[in-house]
């Protein structure tokens, strides 16, 4: 049976909710056959983000860990290829850290790319009917930041693989700005669920 990580993060910002989070809890309670699915819900913060994964990834010993993020301007699945070697926020994280083009690892790769079969994946999901596009930045904020130790493992342990994948808003969703996009909750989890069967 395949071991899997499924992490979220906590609500952050103007938020009061976490479309990952949702999508997480939903995935976990629906689970996948041949699949032992583990959980967890990471801080918004550049230094207990990477923290809590290592914890959860030692604690869990997962085969692949997929990576859940919110994006609020997204209208689409995001699947994330590469991390950067590098933060940077002017808004701040939970903690109210904001670091300035600051680099993750000053004697780190300058980027690390997923090893799972992104074009697959995408494809499969769209053969579900759900809107998903591969992307090429997840951004500087904690989810790249996040990405980055996950994929910094997969190369200390070799046979784990990991994928961060960025979510839209879910329809419902309380949100401060009344034009950001949408997607139902159910095409997400959807989603996820479809990444875990290709895997398998």
């Amino acid at each position: 049976m395949c071991k899997i990580l499924i992490t979220g993060f906590e609500p952050f910002g103007d938020y009061a909710e976490n479309s990952s989070w949702e999508a997480v809890k939903k995935v976990a309670s629906f689970g996948v056959f041949n699949a032992d699915i583990a959980t967890e819900c990471l801080p918004v913060s550049f230094v207990r983000a990477p923290m809590t994964l290592r914890e959860a990834i030692d604690r869990h010993t997962p085969d692949v860990v997929i990576m859940l993020g919110q994006s609020a301007t997204a209208d689409c699945i995001k699947l994330e290829r590469v991390a950067l070697n590098m933060m940077d926020s002017a808004m701040g994280d939970n903690d109210g850290a904001k670091p300035d083009e600051e680099p993750i690892d000053e004697d780190g790769a300058t980027a690390l790319f997923t090893s799972l079969p992104i074009k697959i994946l995408r494809s499969a999901i769209e053969a579900k009917g759900i809107n998903v596009k591969i992307s090429n930045s997840a951004g500087l904020y904690v989810c790249n930041r996040a990405y980055y130790e996950a994929l910094r493992m997969c190369k200390e342990r070799g046979a784990m693989q990991a994928i961060f994948v960025h979510l839209p808003l879910y329809e419902g969703q309380t949100s401060p700005h009344r034009d950001k996009k949408n997607m139902p909750l159910g095409d997400m989890c959807r989603a996820i669920q479809t990444i875990i069967e290709e895997i398998i």
